[in-house]
């Protein structure tokens, strides 16, 4: 999430900022008003210390900045704990069972809200340049879209705690766009989604849109697989390679959300060979320890030519349900949905895959 806003107490006074966070919430500039000309500007560390860097232009006391701090990492905790949950349907078997999975998912977090939402503009399909409409014949009606989604909320309201409240949005707003929208307004801090697109066209898999909204989705993705059954997330694989790793890893939004879970961790790096580090890499397992340590995960580094493979047949052999991974970063979810690999690759992994944008 990138903006914001918190409400914090400066002596009997309570005052509204808009936050917008930078670097993987690193950074953040604080604005009493939009456009500020001088705003506050904070350093967060990767062990959740803060910094004052600009104290702006309103006389806060050290007090005053401790009550800011502390509302930004609630928000944040809040967020990415995933009190509010935006399911996305389409109404295929795939959307549905992608449902089912959030709904019991968030009785583990203690989701309060669970949004379910639908887009009836027309059904896109995979071009060589992107997606094109298949045409007016396959374009749904609102009150189509309706009766469907209201009969989604009544078959899922049985699986979720009693306190928790399912809502549903529906609209003909392109889904890519909507979805970030619906986000921020919402507050969702996780974004669900089957792996396969419309029923009526069940012979195409839509991982490019999947892989899109991947990365543009202002909240973490998690893409279902059609086969996938609910269990409960005792051990979460983190799968990196060994770039830019302090820079690229959205650590307080995996930390918070495997803590939300009370799950283990386990780092995971495949390559093509291992044991073999260069200077470079070196440097990089040192940054990867500088994240983890304190959360003691279980590292790990296999050796695989095939990368989605090797992530796919690490996780069933220690039985994990769920794989984190960075889209562009590491590329194992381009490399599933990448034309060229075959839909048994895509379906035999039962394992849901979280996205987290880089």
């Amino acid at each position: 999430m990138e903006t914001f806003f918190v409400e914090f107490n400066v002596g009997s006074l309570e005052l509204s900022g808009i936050v917008t966070a930078t670097s993987h919430c690193r950074m953040f500039k604080v604005e009493m008003v939009t456009n500020e000309d001088d705003p506050i500007i904070l350093r967060r560390s990767l062990k959740g210390e803060w910094l004052v860097l600009e104290r702006g232009k309103r006389t806060l006391s050290d007090k005053d900045f401790q009550e800011l701090e502390g509302a930004i990492d609630e928000w944040l905790i809040e967020f990415y704990s995933a009190k509010r949950i935006l399911v996305l349907t389409d109404f295929s078997e795939a959307a549905a069972n992608a449902a089912r999975y959030a709904a019991l998912l968030s009785r583990d977090l203690k989701t309060r809200k669970l949004v379910l939402y639908h887009s009836f503009e027309s059904i896109l399909m995979p071009s060589t340049t992107g997606f094109a409409p298949v045409g007016p014949g396959f374009t749904e009606s609102s009150a189509g879209s309706l009766e469907k989604i209201t009969r989604l909320k009544e078959s899922l309201e049985q699986l979720v705690l009693p306190e928790t409240k399912i809502a549903t949005r529906n609209d003909d707003r392109t889904l890519i766009p909507a979805v970030t929208m619906l986000v921020e307004q919402l507050r969702t801090g996780l974004v669900v989604v089957g792996m396969t697109g419309k029923s009526t066209l069940e012979q195409i898999l839509i991982g490019s849109n999947t892989l899109d909204l991947a990365k543009s989705c202002p909240a973490p993705l998690l893409a279902v697989p059609s086969g996938a059954t609910y269990q409960k997330i005792e051990k979460v694989v983190f799968a990196c390679d060994l770039k830019n790793v302090v820079e690229l890893t959205p650590l307080l939004a995996i930390k918070t959300f495997v803590k939300a879970l009370g799950a283990s961790l386990l780092i995971l790096n495949v390559d093509r060979r291992v044991g073999d580090f260069d200077p470079d890499e070196m440097i990089q397992l040192s940054g990867l320890h500088e994240l983890w340590d304190d959360q003691k995960p279980e590292y790990h580094f296999v050796e695989n030519d095939d990368v989605a493979e090797g992530i796919i047949a690490f996780a069933d052999r220690k039985g994990a349900q769920l794989v984190i991974t960075i889209p562009g970063v590491y590329g194992f979810f381009e490399g599933i949905f990448h034309q060229r690999v075959t839909n048994q690759l895509a379906s035999r992994s039962h394992v849901p895959l979280m996205l987290f944008r880089a």
